[in-house]
């Protein structure tokens, strides 16, 4: 049986307005996968108006059979996560006059100036309308292309501006991690540093992500759990040194951070009078920037999809407000903001396996269910 141990708490789900049995439900939902070696550990956060009711972690902290136990405030690989991170950076950008929504990307890097990708721009990119190749898999090839490898050379820019484009820019939403690579390159550009080091300073410093990193010091990589392999040998040594920029799913973070960074988005743009971005980008960036752009969407057609600048609407069934925002990552993690209901809901798994509604779908139901 699955053996959990809580974390930090602010309130209780009482004074959250919320029912506790829910939280022992999810608990329990996510303890049998773990018994069922469906997943090695999971974590969850609950938190509303302000303060996290719930904070919980079982199952193996890294990927070995004698690894400790999870931890709830575990530093997790946040993959496609990174991306609302990423976005939030080009957004601070833009509300400093350093870039514009509507920008062609060949005003600042100059592989786009040609007849065939002119036309991208960096609302494009932040929309995955850029029409730039899509992940591998998402049109459900039999033999997808490896693009990370593909591009893991100096000249990376050039390589995936090779061939023809997926489709004309805007006017179809094709999932491109690599089209969040080039908004990290246009960060890096406009900001004149790093954009891992322009994300670190500007937002997770700021914000009191503690625990949030492109590159976790050595004092805490014993702190990040890991879902295979790969991804310790990826912390140590070179592994994390990549000609590509990582935009699109190259940060960690712990469950607490992801709050903090949720918790900025639901007051506006602020936190413990700080402020990230104004009141009117978080409201652009959190409503639906789209209007009769079609999806394929991992071969659920979609005739009018739904996308944020950086953040997603793409939620399975009448669950959450519609209001509601959202980015999932590989491995698996999530991040699910309610403005209507000032509800957070962060999860991280361990599981190498791919997409599944019982990982992924399910047990936000149950979190949401609880909203009084």
């Amino acid at each position: 049986m699955a053996t959990w141990t809580n974390g930090k708490t602010e309130t209780s789900a009482a004074k959250a307005n919320y029912c506790d049995e829910r939280i022992d439900l999810l608990a329990d939902y996510y303890g049998a996968l773990i018994d069922s070696g469906k997943i090695r550990a999971a974590g969850f956060l609950l938190g509303r108006n302000g303060k996290v009711f719930a904070n919980r972690a079982a199952g193996k902290h890294e990927y070995t059979d004698d690894s400790g136990p999870a931890k709830p405030d575990a530093i997790k690989r946040m993959a496609s996560i990174t991306k609302v991170f990423t976005a939030t950076a080009a957004m601070k950008l833009v509300e400093d006059g350093k870039l514009w929504l509507e920008q062609p990307v060949k005003s600042i890097i100059k592989e786009f100036d040609t007849p065939m990708h002119g036309e991208i721009n960096l609302q494009h990119l932040l929309t995955h309308t850029s029409g730039l190749p899509a992940d591998g898999g998402y049109f459900c090839e039999p033999y997808p292309i490896d693009w990370f490898d593909h591009i893991n050379k100096k000249d990376w820019i050039k390589r995936l501006l090779s061939g023809p484009l997926q489709a004309k820019p805007g006017s179809q939403w094709n999932y491109s991690t690599l089209g969040f690579a080039v908004v990290g390159e246009l960060i890096t550009r406009a900001s004149g540093m790093p954009m891992e080091d322009y994300i670190e300073q500007n937002i997770f410093k700021p914000l009191g992500m503690t625990r949030s990193f492109f590159n976790p010091p050595e004092a805490l990589i014993p702190e990040v759990t890991t879902t295979e392999k790969w991804e310790a040998d990826d912390l140590s040594g070179n592994g994390r040194k990549r000609s590509y920029s990582l935009g699109g799913f190259g940060a960690f973070a712990s469950l607490p951070d992801l709050f903090r960074f949720a918790q900025c988005y639901l007051n506006g743009g602020t936190l413990d009078g700080v402020r990230i971005l104004g009141r009117k980008t978080v409201e652009a960036m959190t409503r639906n920037q789209l209007d009769g752009v079609p999806s394929f969407h991992w071969s659920k057609n979609c005739i009018n999809y739904r996308q944020g600048l950086g953040w997603g609407f793409f939620c399975d069934g009448p669950t959450v407000s519609p209001e509601c925002y959202n980015h999932e990552g590989w491995g698996w993690c999530s991040l699910f903001i309610d403005p209507k209901e000032s509800f957070v809901f962060a999860s991280y798994m361990n599981t190498h396996e791919e997409w599944d509604p019982d990982v992924m779908v399910k047990p936000r139901t149950i979190a949401f269910s609880g909203i009084n």
